[in-house]
């Protein structure tokens, strides 16, 4: 459902970036490099999302497999293993999930705003992105440390 959703998200952003970058609207330069910013870091970000689904799955089959990881090695901490998995699952999801989000509420038509207005609402979603951006690091670096093992 998720990949379903992403890639219509992705194909509606990538229209309207075609028909806005084909002369859609007369925006001026600054604007449209403020706009090709977020975009190229959206895009920079955005295949970590089949990645991080990836991870999601191997931390299921570690938790499904923990008895028998238990018995390979008796002095791990399964509770504790437990726990950190079930976290980072949670984080993989939420980046994920922040990603779709900004996605369906991202907004590449402004045919009523001001030329300030856009250039204000570009600088907000670059600053979003960038945001978004970090954690995507931030969850890839600790997922990687803790999935090392497995």
């Amino acid at each position: 459902m998720k990949k379903s959703v992403w890639m219509m998200c992705a194909g509606l952003i990538t229209a309207a970036m075609m028909q806005v970058s084909c002369g859609g609207t007369s925006e001026n330069a600054e604007i449209n490099q403020l706009k090709d910013e977020t975009i190229a870091v959206h895009d920079e970000i955005m295949p970590q999302i089949s990645s991080f689904d990836r991870k999601a799955i191997k931390i299921d089959s570690v938790l499904l497999n923990l008895d028998s990881l238990h018995e390979a090695n008796e002095s791990l901490d399964t509770a504790t293993l437990r726990s950190e998995l079930v976290q980072l699952k949670s984080k993989l999801e939420g980046a994920t999930d922040q990603m779709m989000q900004w996605m369906m509420e991202f907004d590449s038509e402004h045919p009523d705003k001001t030329e300030e207005e856009i250039k204000a609402y570009y600088q907000s979603e670059l600053e979003k992105v960038k945001q978004m951006k970090a954690l995507f690091e931030e969850v890839n670096k600790e997922s990687a440390e803790k999935l090392a093992n497995f």
